[in-house]
């Protein structure tokens, strides 16, 4: 394979999936009345997000408990297996305390009501997602946290989060046309991870939740004035966003809250109480822009899902140069292309193939 990340026409002979199609999505379009939530990630799926989300479903009306798991700065790996031997399921911020044993409460919840099950799981990578993949399996260990949340509940359902880069908020440009293009390497693990369950003959499937380009689409409307009581220079006006160059403001957080909540009860939150202080007008606006930009997403026939040979072309041409150049080291591009183009990887290898004569599911806690 050539470092600019050509590859051979689909279909043709070296094409191990030629016919493959995607493993489908399950039907979760009529809207809930209900949730059972855990949450699994790292400070851009810390507090006060889950907060913002309980109060959003409380405030229209659903039923709604939740706990989580939260690691700073973790991929799922530091999450799962951890130092070894599935400790990091034992390790991470809880809703109440610390070190929480997530397997045994997702099988059996201890936090919840009685007899009650975890019907949601709410998981992200870390956001560096093209090095996770390579070297924190996060195909692996997205099926096995995925795998103790049916375990404890055959009926629940994985959304995975997908979460951002930093951004420059004085000229978002670069920052924007990256997440817009990597949008699909997300969808492509959470596609793989079906493909692995369709073969297992399982019905349940992990659901692709768009945060990232939620995000975006908020950032360009916030810098084309079109939200209400968010003004000043573009930096100024990221500000009310972003508490850094990465992290969310209260106010951040609780539109993120509100794109989990349409993705989730696949509703809007418009009517919701906002955090307290805010504009009114701004919240308002925050809402709706969410629940537009969700609702659109999942009313694509097959939303979020991707063929490995579709992951293998646009990944290398779409993805590895804006990555690399977003984290200052463009020089490795032209690897990152050889490696997610790779139709015939060996073991370690592009997992973004199929059937993938490597796969193995890891094993059980």
């Amino acid at each position: 394979m050539s470092d600019s990340g050509v590859l051979p026409p689909e279909g043709g002979p070296t094409d191990p999936d030629a016919r493959e199609e995607d493993a489908g999505a399950p039907d979760t379009d009529a809207p809930l009345t209900r949730a059972r939530v855990f949450f699994s990630g790292h400070s851009l799926l810390d507090n006060p997000m889950p907060d913002h989300f309980a109060s959003i479903a409380t405030g229209r009306g659903k039923d709604f408990n939740w706990n989580q798991q939260n690691v700073i700065g973790s991929p799922m790996r530091v999450r799962t297996w951890g130092n070894g031997a599935w400790a990091g399921y034992r390790q991470g911020k809880n809703r109440v305390g610390t070190n929480m044993n997530v397997v045994q409460e997702l099988l059996s919840p201890q936090t919840l009501g009685p007899g009650e099950k975890y019907d949601t799981l709410l998981i992200t990578e870390r956001h560096d997602l093209l090095g996770t993949i390579e070297w924190e399996n996060t195909v692996g260990y997205l099926r096995h946290f995925h795998d103790r949340l049916v375990a404890g509940n055959p009926q629940s359902v994985t959304y995975f989060y997908h979460t951002w880069l930093d951004i420059n908020k004085n000229s978002p440009a670069q920052w924007i046309a990256y997440e817009k293009n990597a949008r699909v390497a997300w969808e492509c693990v959470s596609s793989k991870v079906n493909l692995t369950l369709q073969a297992d003959g399982r019905t349940d499937r992990v659901v692709a939740l768009p945060g990232s380009t939620a995000l975006v689409d908020l950032v360009e409307r916030v810098i084309a004035n079109e939200v209400p009581g968010i003004t000043g220079t573009t930096s100024q006006k990221l500000n009310v966003l972003f508490s850094d160059n990465v992290h969310l403001t209260p106010l951040g957080s609780y539109f993120m809250a509100a794109v989990h909540h349409a993705s989730v009860f696949r509703e809007s939150p418009e009517g919701a109480p906002g955090p307290s202080g805010a504009n009114a007008a701004t919240v308002q606006s925050l809402q709706r822009i969410a629940w537009n930009f969700v609702s659109a997403y999942y009313a694509q026939p097959g939303a979020g899902e991707r063929t490995m040979a579709d992951c293998r072309t646009r990944i290398p041409r779409d993805v590895c140069p804006g990555f690399w150049e977003l984290l200052g080291r463009p020089g490795n591009t032209s690897g990152c292309q050889r490696y997610f183009g790779n139709a015939t990887p060996g073991s370690g290898g592009n997992p973004f193939v199929w059937p993938d004569p490597n796969w193995q599911p890891l094993p059980p806690p």
